[in-house]
C-alpha cells in the first residue's frame, strides 16, 4: 500500500525503473514515443486520442509537470496534483500505455516497469528547487553526456530556453530565480561535483530512494 497520500497542489518527485533493472527505452523512437504519450494525456485525457473535443478529460487539468528526465533504465517527474487522482490517473495511464507499446515492439510480455511507481512528497521550496536540480543533473550524474544541454530526454533545454516544449510549468521554479534561466543553469551546474561524489560514495545506500 502507498504510504504517501496526495493532496490537491502538492508537489511530489514521481520515479521508477524498469523491471530486474532493465533498461525502458532502447532507442530515439522510444523516448519519443514516452514524451508522445505524455503530451496526448495531457491534452485529451487519453493515450492514442488525438481529438481535444473533450476537454474535460484532459490530464493538464488535473496535474502539473513541472520538470522530466528519461534515462535508459529509469524515469523522474516532478509533479503537482491539482485535482484529486491526477497523479495516480496520470502515471497509471502513461505506464500501462508505454508498457503496451513497448511489450509490443520487442516481442515481449509482462510487467516492463518495478511495480507501483514511487513518490516522495515535496514539503519546502528549498527540497522543490534541489529536486528539479537532481532530475536535470540526472544524464550528467551517469556519465551519459558531459554537457547537459546535449540531452535531449529532460526538461533542461526548456528551462535554459534552448527548447520549447509545451507541457512543462517551469515558471514555478524558475519565479525563484526572478525567471533568469541563466541563474538557474548556474544553480544546477553549482552541484555536479558534489552530485558525482554522492553518486560514487554512496550509491547503493541512495538506490532506493532515487535512481541514479
Amino acid at each position: 500500500m502507498r504510504t504517501t497520500q496526495f493532496i490537491e497542489n502538492g508537489y511530489y518527485h514521481i520515479f521508477n525503473r524498469g523491471v530486474d533493472k532493465r533498461n525502458v527505452f532502447l532507442r530515439y523512437g522510444h523516448y519519443s514515443r514516452f514524451i508522445h504519450t505524455i503530451l496526448s494525456l495531457l491534452n485529451t485525457g487519453s493515450a492514442t486520442e488525438r481529438s481535444t473535443k473533450n476537454q474535460g478529460l484532459a490530464l493538464k487539468y488535473k496535474i502539473n509537470i513541472i520538470c522530466y528526465c528519461l534515462m535508459p533504465n529509469h524515469y523522474h517527474f516532478l509533479l503537482q496534483q491539482i485535482e484529486d487522482g491526477g497523479i495516480s490517473e496520470f502515471m497509471h495511464n502513461l505506464n500501462t500505455s508505454y508498457t503496451m507499446y513497448f511489450n509490443k515492439n520487442n516481442n515481449r510480455t509482462g510487467r516492463l516497469f518495478e511495480y507501483t511507481f514511487k513518490a516522495k512528497e515535496i514539503d519546502s521550496d528549498e527540497l522543490l528547487l534541489h529536486i528539479s536540480r537532481y532530475i536535470h543533473l540526472n544524464p550528467r550524474v551517469a556519465h551519459i553526456v558531459q554537457d547537459l544541454s546535449l540531452y535531449p530526454w529532460s526538461s533542461y533545454l526548456e528551462y535554459i530556453g534552448e527548447k520549447d516544449e509545451p507541457f512543462c510549468q517551469k515558471k514555478i521554479i524558475l519565479n525563484h530565480f526572478h525567471d533568469d534561466s541563466k541563474k538557474y543553469e548556474g544553480f544546477v551546474h553549482d552541484q555536479i561535483a558534489y552530485a558525482q561524489l554522492l553518486h560514487r560514495i554512496d550509491h547503493e545506500e541512495k538506490e532506493e530512494f532515487l535512481y541514479l
